[in-house]
């Protein structure tokens, strides 16, 4: 089996996640960096380096449940992957500004211990 260091992925993908282009540049954000299979495992996908590319943990989270044909390409999968992405970020940021944000600028900040 051909396979690849995390790292070398990363430097592939240039530290950006293929699906959101969060930029993994920074130490911080680089701690949040991720490999997704682009085919997953449980479809068959390999650790090899063409299955291999670098995902924040949110779009790796979000498509981890994604199955997909056999005779499903590369360039397939990714492109449903960026649809899938984008359209629960869509959803979840109408969510966040609609329910989650005014509550967070009306309440104090905890005191740190």
């Amino acid at each position: 089996m051909n396979t690849e260091s995390n790292e070398t992925t990363y430097e592939k993908c240039h530290f950006t996640c293929v699906y959101c282009g969060f930029d993994g540049r920074t130490f911080d954000a680089w701690m949040q960096l991720s490999i997704d299979h682009i085919r997953p495992r449980s479809c068959g996908g390999t650790d090899e380096p063409n299955n291999r590319v670098a995902a924040c943990g949110s779009c790796n989270s979000l498509t981890s449940r994604m199955t997909f044909a056999p005779e499903a390409s590369r360039a397939e999968m990714l492109e449903k992957k960026r649809q899938y992405v984008a359209e629960s970020r869509r959803n979840y940021y109408k969510v966040w500004a609609e329910k989650v944000m005014p509550r967070y600028l009306e309440r104090p900040l905890l005191p740190l211990a």
